[in-house]
């Protein structure tokens, strides 16, 4: 019969009363997920909302677009009109690499 060392089964229990390797609990939800907010741009009541796309120069080896030299990408941007009234809400999150158009 062979003996087993006392050191093994130590450690063994010890990691076994421990909880090493035991199944993770949840992480909470968000208490009220109608509270977050939209970082989209959006027209405020009787306005139409029209969308346009703007060219932008862009320099070497940056996002979105990683170019090896200069280059133009087009940022989606939303207009808000209302009767003769008409202003810029700001970029929306599309973007195109490439030629502007």
């Amino acid at each position: 019969m062979r003996r087993v060392p006392w050191m093994g089964v130590s450690l063994l229990v010890a990691g076994v009363l421990m909880g090493c390797g035991g199944v993770e609990s949840e992480a909470p939800a968000p208490a009220d997920a109608t509270q977050e907010q939209s970082l989209e741009p959006s027209c405020p009541s009787g306005y139409t909302s029209l969308y346009l796309w703007q060219c932008r120069r862009l320099a070497a080896h940056t996002a979105p677009c990683n170019y090896a030299g200069p280059g133009n990408y087009n940022v989606l941007h939303l207009y808000c009109e209302s009767g003769s009234a008409s202003y810029d809400a700001g970029p929306t999150s599309t973007y195109a690499c490439g030629d502007c158009f």
